[in-house]
């Protein structure tokens, strides 16, 4: 970049010297005169787009604006992430790539790596020439992607925003047509910097904003926190359910600023503790106590600290976490999270804690009182799985009354990776139903020929309950039939065309058609006989 702008340079003081060296008197007076007021100029302009390119992302930022910490538009360089082992992993310079990796037993097309590019469709970025695309086809994922940011301010309240678009849909529509359901997108922020300074967007540690699907248009996320250290990791995330044939994700402007500074250190309080010593006496003599004062330092907290019966408890609020209380109170998190039975670091602002445990005195023991007893109605330890394959005519993925039933669709059904059972619909007898099922979690796939796409998802992972029935649909629509609703009521044949029973009025058009054709052969036969007797 540097070498770029020297020649630019270069020619423009060329110019100016050519322009200089004129024969017309009033042309060379006045480039000699503006000469230095032109190279000024022509220095603002060198300035500017020398800030844009230490941007590395097509917005100029001010350097008089301490306040923006990151800003990325996805228009400059972008390079493969390494960490990808498949396909195109291509991001902007300092951003990582993370996704979940696909399992052995996962579905089929569920969790696959996405592709990462740079896209500069129209529709697809919110400003500049360029946006972030993150894509699988047949597929989907659960990712995004990550910067690393250094040297932020310490308890200083700090914002993340980006703008973010879904494309999902089972055809080459231009919009998110039948699309897969439950596409979530959203962006967070680690305000401690990651599991041992890596990204880690699962760890517990990362304040998400709210999720939106955004199918079609840019929506804006932003969530904000405190800086818990000089390190934060920012993430964006995509994930959904359905691997129809395409799932693409589009992320654009995003900002990393301050909105508050670190708040201003105060000088720690102290307390003045009474403690009665007693003395160690000589023989003959009686100990005599003592009393002194001693002075101790309080740590300085964001909550009350109260005094209960020989007990602390500590009144979370806004911006604490079990960390900084541990640390506070010179405890370790899993003795805080033991004493107040906490599955998870997870808090709520009030939430009181107990830090030391008051010291309750020892009841005598009490004559028990006899429980009643309580008959409890067994709960059966089966239950039943029922699957439908139908024919979506309005593409709205529910089944209506008058939606036939579609045949040789294959309907696999396992758990923990062992088959429990494999069924072909016959488009008669649906729904299939397995009885006596154990009570738990089952995978069930459904398998459709190419003359179809799906309005529902085609794999599950349904729960049977015990004495209850769990229901898997899938609803599926002819590729040639496009988006339109159909309104025919026949039932779908094995070739997977829909027929609609003749009725009077196109069986009379055919008998008709057919005498015309015969009655206009034997005229033609007349018609040769008799010149071929003359």
């Amino acid at each position: 970049m540097g070498l770029n702008l020297t020649i630019k340079w270069a020619v423009i003081i060329d110019i100016l010297k050519i322009m200089e060296k004129t024969k017309n008197p009033s042309t060379r007076a006045y480039f000699t005169t503006k000469r230095w007021c032109s190279h000024f100029l022509v220095m603002t302009v060198v300035m500017l787009v020398s800030l844009q390119a230490q941007a590395g992302n097509g917005h100029i930022v001010s350097a008089q604006d301490p306040s923006v910490i990151l800003t990325e538009g996805f228009e400059g360089v972008f390079s493969p992430d390494p960490y990808c082992k498949t396909g195109v992993c291509d991001v902007s310079t300092g951003w990582g790539v993370w996704f979940i990796p696909r399992r052995e037993t996962d579905p089929t097309g569920i969790n696959f790596q996405p592709q990462y590019s740079q896209t500069r469709d129209d529709a697809r970025k919110k400003s500049g020439s360029a946006a972030q695309r993150i894509a699988t086809e047949y597929s989907t994922h659960t990712g995004g992607i990550f910067k690393i940011i250094n040297n932020v301010k310490i308890g200083a309240k700090i914002k993340f925003s980006a703008w973010g678009q879904s494309w999902s849909t089972n055809d080459e529509s231009p919009i998110s047509a039948r699309p897969s359901p439950d596409i979530k997108l959203k962006i967070g922020i680690d305000p401690m910097g990651g599991s041992n300074g890596q990204a880690s967007p699962l760890n517990g540690q990362v304040i998400w904003s709210e999720e939106h699907d955004a199918k079609d248009a840019f929506t804006q996320f932003s969530v904000e926190t405190e800086a818990k250290s000089q390190t934060v990791i920012v993430y964006m995330y995509s994930t959904m359910k359905e691997p129809v044939r395409h799932n693409e994700v589009f992320w654009d402007d995003a900002q990393l600023e301050y909105t508050a500074p670190p708040p201003t250190p105060t000088e720690a309080p102290t307390a003045q503790v009474t403690a009665t010593v007693q003395g160690t006496a000589l023989p003959g003599e009686t100990p005599v106590a003592t009393t002194s004062a001693i002075t101790t330092t309080i740590a300085p907290t964001s909550g009350p600290i109260t005094q209960v019966s020989g007990g602390v408890t500590y009144t979370v609020a806004s911006g604490d976490t079990l960390y900084d209380i541990a640390v506070k109170f010179n405890k370790s998190v899993e003795a805080i999270k033991r004493v107040n039975s906490l599955s998870s670091d997870m808090l709520s602002i009030d939430q009181v804690l107990i830090i030391e445990p008051a010291t309750q005195p020892v009841a005598a023991p009490s004559t028990p009182t006899p429980m009643p007893v309580i008959t409890a109605t067994a709960i059966p330890s089966t239950g039943s799985l029922c699957a439908v394959a139908y024919f979506d005519n309005n593409g709205n993925g529910g089944r209506e009354p008058n939606e036939p039933l579609v045949p040789n669709v294959i309907i696999n059904v396992t758990s923990k990776g062992a088959s429990v059972a494999n069924y072909t619909t016959d488009g008669k007898n649906e729904p299939y139903c397995i009885r006596n099922l154990s009570i738990g979690s089952y995978t069930v796939a459904a398998v459709i020929s190419s003359a179809y796409v799906s309005t529902t998802p085609l794999n599950d992972t349904v729960s049977v309950p015990g004495g209850a029935v769990a229901q898997f649909s899938v609803g599926l629509r002819r590729v040639s039939d496009g988006n339109q609703v159909i309104s025919a009521t026949g039932t779908v044949t094995a070739g997977g065309s829909s027929g609609t029973p003749p009725n009077l009025l196109s069986i009379v058009a055919t008998i008709v058609g057919a005498l015309v054709i015969l009655g206009a052969i034997g005229f033609g036969v007349l018609f040769f006989m008799q010149n071929w007797k003359m």
